[in-house]
């Protein structure tokens, strides 16, 4: 008999899973590990479920040789005895109003294994829709809007997509180039899984080639920015009621503390002040602005209002001449 993949203590009625990966290629801006864990802690998720032990044996090695403890899984003891087994945690939580988070690893083998976990969860969950949350690194504007890009699972989806402030990536069209988990997941789902809706959802978090104080790149390493204009697209997208507000003075901070690195280096470089001022110049996104909804008592206020604005003469369709 197959070891079960997945483990859900609760199948509560889903609309929309919003899923990340922590220790992967694709978290630029700490958007696929932090936004969902900011969801998870924001809405006072509770863990319902995770991928099985089976996962965990199939998919994960236990080390990498000289990266020490990057890749182990968890452990944990108390007073020399150990409080819990050894995992790499893939776990589902309910945040409410039809929402449902998943937060895993990005696995090191059989992701034809791992999807089927996930979309075996998925499918437990009564077939909801999916949003995969990644990140990378780019030299963008600090302030402003985050470019946004998406690969879906649907041709149908395209122009609501299109609606909602996303651009389409053609990654790894002109050349070889392997896919993110997130994209490898759409990938799945549109062959293997064509009943499923999912959209891998990526932003570029900025970050550019000029060592800061710390050795490190100049740039925002959890871009709140990124987790605001992509929760923004989500949030219409899938009508979740999520207050956002929280993330504003978290960005604008960011925004202005890498702004005032640049001039600095700016001041001392005009090769690099060059190259500062064609990225705001070449800059290019997909704007979007939330559609603001009405309660039928404030519409119906409207139409009485503007039907008392109509000319004379113009009543049932006619115009006076």
């Amino acid at each position: 008999m197959a070891e079960p993949l997945i483990a859900l203590d609760e199948t509560p009625e889903t609309r929309v899973v919003i899923a990340g990966w922590r220790r992967q290629w694709s978290d630029g801006g700490n958007i696929s590990s932090g936004m969902p864990r900011w969801l998870i802690d924001k809405l006072s998720a509770r863990r319902i479920g995770r991928m099985t032990d089976e996962i965990s044996r199939m998919c994960f090695p236990f080390q990498v040789a000289g990266t020490h403890d990057l890749y182990r899984p968890r452990a944990a003891f108390d007073d020399g005895l150990p409080s819990r087994p050894m995992q790499w945690d893939n776990g589902f939580w309910d945040a409410g109003d039809g929402l449902v988070i998943f937060l895993g690893i990005e696995p090191w083998y059989r992701i034809d294994l791992y999807g089927q976990a996930f979309f075996e969860a998925v499918a437990a969950l009564g077939n909801p829709k999916v949003a995969a949350v990644e990140g990378y690194n780019g030299p963008a504007p600090p302030d402003e809007e985050r470019r946004i890009s998406c690969v879906y699972s649907k041709a149908s989806m395209a122009d609501e997509m299109r609606r909602h402030g996303m651009l389409f990536s053609s990654y790894g069209s002109q050349q070889r180039q392997g896919p993110t988990v997130g994209m490898a997941m759409v990938s799945l789902a549109h062959y293997d899984h064509p009943d499923v809706e999912m959209v891998r959802v990526g932003a570029m978090a900025p970050m550019f080639p000029f060592s800061g104080s710390s050795g490190g790149q100049l740039g925002i390493t959890t871009d709140h920015r990124a987790f605001y204009d992509i929760m923004r697209r989500l949030r219409a997208l899938y009508s979740l009621d999520i207050d956002l507000s929280d993330l504003r003075p978290r960005y604008e901070e960011e925004a202005t503390r890498l702004q005032e690195s640049l001039e600095r280096v700016a001041e001392r470089n005009d090769e690099a002040r060059r190259y500062i001022e064609r990225v705001r110049r070449d800059h290019s996104f997909l704007a979007f602005e939330e559609p603001i909804e009405l309660s039928p008592n404030i519409e119906g206020a409207l139409a009485d209002i503007l039907g008392q604005l109509d000319p004379p003469g113009e009543e049932n369709g006619t115009s006076a001449r």
